[in-house]
């Protein structure tokens, strides 16, 4: 009997697609370990030190680092429990170009989505954070709009954004320095309009579904 070779490429068992509260793929709030290696093959899955959203560190695993459009930091509920199952993901971990992440949710959400494209797909405007410090840019309120879906009882869908690189201006940096800082900001604002921040980080929580 022929055993099927260990997978290569992360589109050979998976869609590309982040379901709140139900999957990045192929993996769900049950996963462990264990089917990581079953199903991605184990050259593709290794144990590392993760940089989360606020620039802490902890104990996880990456899967296929070395494809970056591809490229997924798993979170565990238990880190030292070999049957632990996954608390959540962090998005084409990793990835240097992230315009090419290829993950994205079912509204098309993705890397590189800017902020007028999240009003409009939203229904109306929407709160985050200001820029420049460890949850700068974070969306913290869809305001009762269509993207509540992204926040589920059982996990949710968590976006950064950042301002987009662009030339050096007296004008730019105005607007960035206006928008710094641990306040919240409406989406409609001026200052944001103009920027038009997109999002370049993509969080899948599963903690709710673990209870």
């Amino acid at each position: 009997m022929l055993l099927l070779p260990l997978v290569q490429r992360a589109g050979d068992v998976n869609d590309w697609l982040i379901v709140a509260g139900k999957r990045v793929g192929p993996i769900s709030a049950k996963t462990t370990r264990a089917e990581l290696l079953r199903v991605f093959g184990e050259k593709n899955v290794a144990d590392a030190d993760l940089v989360v959203s606020d620039g802490a560190h902890e104990s996880g695993t990456v899967l296929f680092a070395d494809q970056p459009d591809a490229s997924l930091g798993v979170l565990w509920g238990e880190e030292d429990n070999p049957d632990a199952t996954v608390r959540g993901v962090i998005v084409c971990y990793g990835s240097r170009v992230p315009d090419q992440c290829r993950w994205h949710t079912a509204e098309g959400i993705r890397f590189g989505t800017g902020l007028k494209t999240l009003e409009r797909l939203n229904g109306h405007k929407f709160k985050l954070n200001g820029f420049d410090w460890g949850y700068g840019g974070l969306v913290t309120s869809w305001e009762g709009g269509r993207l509540e879906r992204l926040d589920t009882p059982c996990g949710r869908v968590t976006l950064r954004l950042d301002p987009a690189p662009g030339p050096a201006s007296e004008v730019r940096s105005d607007l960035i320095e206006q928008l710094e800082g641990e306040g919240e900001f409406w989406s409609s604002d001026g200052a944001m309009q103009a920027l038009n921040p997109a999002v370049d980080h993509i969080g899948v929580s599963f903690q709710a579904c673990r209870n």
